[in-house]
């Protein structure tokens, strides 16, 4: 709705929760912020799917320059006065204006339905090639955002990624006029994929006039410097053209690593336990998260290492003379300082400050720096008042930057005639000396190369797309559409000064000849293996000797990975009413759809051989995925308008999908596929409605899943098959040709208040439940996950392990399977309430929140329940909060001026689901899942904008805005992290931001 002098309003709805759901408590925390809601932003009550001016009876008709308020409870492509039983949440583009963001992804995933998995704070989890370094990908439910299906205006969008995910970066936020989130499944009606729901980005086409923003921001630490610049223009040609051309450009240089930071730099690690002697009762638990904590067995500079049963039944190893030397920068050796609990990785206490210093496992960028463009184009004509014809273009370019870990090993094999060798007057402190004394002729080094340096990685995405469309008014209530859309993705990932495994290694291994250093390769008997190239790398202390230069060249190389995604689509549509019933028109959709998906990709010589390290190698892709499928939705009124039921309808649709899956490196295959979906409304009277789904959904793997690459990195392990010691683990990840589609079933059940009249009538609420059910679920476990499910018993874990005859971890195989079941349960809240403070002075405050009571994972082992971990660790799939409110108020003082609160409370959790700590009934030092502590703190996030239009004959349509986020300075919780420490999937990693900037509608 629209106060007396136009401005535009919020909308939102707070859904009330139906029934008792067992352990489910609000904390004080949630009471204070729901007392303070805040607004939401304008939204306006039209189909998620369908035509822009189809709308809700009960909402107010939306100008283009103004939204609507009310409740929307579509999600159909039939036109229809019924209010629809699948529930969508609306964001307007007056959100993004309120809290001074510059792009939807950000509005959306600050939402409690969605998960911010993919965004610049998230690049660190996943540095790989073929990575979307910087994207904004829509993740609902934490059910992974290959789940998530994002429209543009109801139709298809060319992916981004080989995942086939829609970056959001490629939509120009400020053409936008809002967005509808189908929080349910919806294969039925929109196809593969809206598995978790579906987030329609609708575009606002009819805009006339001109409309430009910037905006610049910064740090309280003074970094993630961004700006913004955005401008559209429309025009009316006559009486049957219209044009609409728009753009943004964004960067922002995002912040650099762990150190720059002290929640991260002083953040807390996982150390785990050493092995147990037989017969030896623990006395600390199997993991312990310490403050203090670092590598120690990959210092920059090395330190020479024990063999692995220095450490079993003891918290120090036991040190031979050899072990425990360490090296200045220099190269001159000295005693290394232990800590009180060390492993064959990590340590607590002694040298080496916090996690940050001296340490190769967090030098990655906490928000990576990016750079994005995207423009849109559409030009609608009416050539008839029946036939109406529409192209669209879109252009986009979207960059980031990262940074991989630099090459690092705890056991380097040193032979005694190495050359490099540093000798001491000390005696206990001369390696040849202690080698002669001890009768060893080598010893092993731990070193993290940061004199080589991390690998680079810039990402470079560049996207087309050109859509036509016409629509057709048959005749009475009977409609026709059809478009086809091409879209080309060309993605490109460049990796430079990229470790080549097998060159160190031989860089490493150096001897001497005629006088000189030179690699043992080229001083053997063997001329077979010689390498003329290899320079001897010198590993004590840092970046040693004449020949350094020459001897990084050789072990380092360049790498890249390009990835080529064509689509063409082509659908229509057909709807209309069959007939009337006594209750309303009997209204029906039918439509079929073809889409090709094809993926290309190509690396570079060094890569397809395998010999980079970690995650650094790309690899050759091909593959096709052609569908096709038809669909019919039918929607049934039974009662309207009588003395016991204001409503009572039905909504149902079916689907019949076929897919062709082919590539050039593996055989054809086809699948099949029906989802269906069947609904209903209930309003006994006005105030009150009541709504049900009940559906099933598919989603079959993408390109990327059946045919991609298959690589070798590394990860942590904490081993506990092997006594729980913690090792660095070979790990392959990558496709799997034969997978199978995932099956969802899907029951939403809510309801809906809309008091009539008085001061009731200002209040909008609605609480909606959600249980999805997924079989088939194409995941990966987790290194973690395996070893974890083979040591309860799981042959399926067991099969994908290596070990040698010593039980030591060779290789873990974690390609994507058919695997899980994964179930979401949970429910959604809005609420939405105007007050009038006299004149032109308004209060709109709104309540968002997502309780969730299931996200399960179940294998053979068993069910782990993820719901309330706020925790993230290496290795594993992340959780979600239990509980998540987002809340907002917007102050209007007459016409001049507003003021916007916003908070985003996050509940108190866990840290990893099958820790037990210290008061849980299952936790005992011999338990291998025993931890010292494992609950995770909540935190609350506040920002605040003021807004001041600067209305005169010169600055008509001037807004000025200064905002603050995360005001109060609020870190991420210090627990340990997968991308060094905390999780920034869920919490603020930046600090307080600051904002400037300024509109103008003319």
């Amino acid at each position: 709705m629209q106060d007396s002098a136009g401005t535009r309003r919020s909308a939102g709805r707070v859904q009330v929760m139906m029934g008792s759901i067992k352990g489910v408590h609000v904390s004080t925390w949630a009471l204070a912020i729901a007392s303070c809601a805040m607004s939401f932003g304008p939204a306006s009550a039209q189909d998620a799917g369908g035509d822009a001016s189809t709308q809700s009876p009960d909402a107010t008709p939306a100008s283009a320059d103004s939204d609507t308020a009310g409740i929307v409870v579509t999600g159909s492509r039939i036109q229809s006065s019924f209010d629809r039983p699948t529930p969508v949440t609306i964001l307007g583009a007056q959100r993004l204006e309120d809290r001074g963001l510059t792009n939807v992804g950000d509005a959306l995933n600050e939402l409690p339905a969605f998960r911010a998995t993919q965004t610049p704070a998230t690049s660190g989890l996943n540095a790989a090639p073929g990575q979307a370094i910087g994207g904004r990908i829509l993740d609902l439910r934490g059910l992974g955002a290959v789940r998530t299906l994002t429209l543009v205006d109801g139709k298809r969008f060319v992916p981004a990624t080989t995942q086939a995910t829609v970056d959001t970066n490629m939509v120009p936020s400020i053409m936008l006029s809002r967005a509808e989130v189908v929080t349910g499944g919806a294969s039925a009606v929109y196809g593969s994929d809206a598995v978790a729901g579906v987030v329609n980005l609708l575009i606002d086409k009819k805009f006339t006039g001109y409309k430009v923003n910037g905006e610049v921001g910064f740090s309280n630490e003074g970094d993630n410097f961004t700006r913004q610049f955005g401008a559209v223009g429309g025009w009316k040609f006559g009486d049957n053209l219209h044009l609409v051309v728009g753009g943004e450009w964004e960067k922002s240089d995002g912040v650099d690593a762990c150190r720059e930071r002290d929640w991260c730099a002083n953040g807390l690690i996982i150390v785990g336990r050493n092995a147990l002697a037989p017969g030896q009762t623990p006395t600390i638990p199997a993991s312990n998260i310490l403050p203090n904590a670092n590598t120690w067995s990959a210092r920059f500079n090395g330190v020479t290492t024990p063999p692995s049963s220095a450490y079993v039944g003891r918290d120090v190893p036991l040190l031979r003379p050899i072990d425990g030397i360490a090296f200045n920068a220099d190269g001159t050796p000295r005693r290394f300082q232990f800590g009180y609990l060390v492993n064959a990785i990590w340590m607590a206490g002694g040298e080496g400050g916090g996690p940050a210093e001296n340490n190769p496992y967090f030098d990655f960028p906490i928000v990576s720096p990016t750079e994005r463009y995207s423009t849109m184009g559409y030009l609608t004509w009416e050539a008839t008042p029946s036939l109406t014809l529409e192209v669209g273009v879109n252009v986009g370019q979207s960059q980031g930057h990262h940074r991989s870990a630099a090459y690092r090993s705890n056991a380097i094999t040193i032979k005694s005639d190495n050359p490099f060798i540093p000798r001491s007057s000390d005696p206990t402190l001369d390696i040849p000396t202690i080698l002669a004394n001890s009768g060893l002729t080598s010893f092993t080094l731990g070193k993290g190369f940061n004199d080589i340096g991390p690998a680079q990685i810039a990402v470079k995405d560049n996207l087309f797309r050109v859509v036509t469309s016409a629509k057709y008014d048959i005749g009475g209530s009977w409609t026709a559409d059809l478009y086809y859309q091409y879209g080309h993705n060309k993605f490109r990932s460049d990796l430079t000064n990229n470790t080549i495994t097998s060159n160190i290694q031989r860089a490493l291994d150096a001897t001497t000849l005629n006088g000189q250093p030179i690699c043992r390769v080229n001083a053997d008997a063997n001329p077979a293996n010689d390498d003329p190239a290899c320079v001897p790398l010198n590993p004590f202390g840092f970046a040693n000797g004449a020949t350094f230069q020459a001897a990084k060249d050789y072990v380092t190389g360049e790498g890249f990975q390009t990835n080529v995604t064509t689509e063409h689509v082509v659908a229509g549509n057909v709807a209309g009413s069959l007939f009337d019933l006594p209750a309303g028109p009997l209204g029906v959709a039918v439509g079929a759809e073809y889409r090709n998906d094809n993926v290309k990709g190509d690396t570079d010589p060094l890569s397809k051989a395998g010999r980079f390290f970690n995650t650094g190698n790309g690899s050759v892709i091909s593959g096709q995925i052609a569908v096709s499928e038809v669909y019919g939705e039918v929607e049934i009124p039974l009662l309207r308008d009588l003395s016991f039921t204001r409503e009572l309808s039905l909504n149902g649709a079916a689907r019949r999908t076929h897919y062709k899956r082919s590539s050039d490196f593996h055989p054809t295959s086809t699948v099949n596929a029906t989802t269906w979906k069947i609904g209903g409304v209930w309003a006994p009277i006005e105030a009150i409605r009541f709504r049900v789904t009940r559906s099933r959904d598919i989603r079959a793997p993408n390109v990327s899943e059946l045919f991609g690459p298959q690589t070798t990195g590394t990860g942590i392990l904490t081993d506990t098959g092997n006594g729980g010691i913690q090792v660095i683990v070979p790990i392959t990840t990558g496709s799997n040709p034969n997978l199978k589609p995932e099956k969802a079933d899907t029951f939403t059940a809510g309801v809906v208040l809309q008091p009539q009249g008085g001061f009731l009538g200002r209040f909008r609420a609605s609480a909606d439940w959600y249980d999805i059910k997924i079989d088939n679920a194409i995941s990966t476990l987790g290194q973690q996950n395996i070893v974890n499910r083979c040591v309860a018993g799981d042959i399926l874990s067991c099969s994908l392990i290596t070990r040698d005859a010593n039980k030591n971890v060779l290789n873990i195989q974690d390609t994507i399977q058919n695997v899980n079941k994964l179930i979401a349960r949970g429910i959604d809240f809005e609420l939405d309430y105007n007050q009038p403070l006299g004149g032109d002075n308004r209060l709109s405050l709104v309540v968002l929140a997502n309780y969730v009571n299931d996200l399960i994972t179940i294998d053979s082992v068993g069910p782990t329940n993820r719901a309330g971990q706020t925790g993230l660790r290496g290795g594993t799939p992340p959780g979600i909060p239990d509980w998540t409110v987002d809340a907002s108020a917007r102050l209007d003082l007459g016409e001049s001026f507003s003021f916007t609160t916003h908070a985003r409370w996050i509940n108190k959790g866990f840290f990893y689901p099958t820790f037990v700590e210290p008061g849980d009934p299952e936790f005992s030092f011999s338990n291998p899942n025993s931890v010292n502590t494992n609950s995770v703190p909540s935190r609350i996030f506040v920002d605040m904008l003021a807004t001041v239009r600067l209305e005169s004959a010169l600055t008509k349509g001037l807004e000025v805005y200064f905002g603050v986020d995360n005001v109060l300075n609020q870190d991420p919780p210090r627990f340990p992290g997968a991308n060094g420490s905390g999780n920034n999937v869920l919490f603020n990693p930046v600090g307080r931001m600051f904002k400037l900037g300024a509109r103008m509608n003319f």
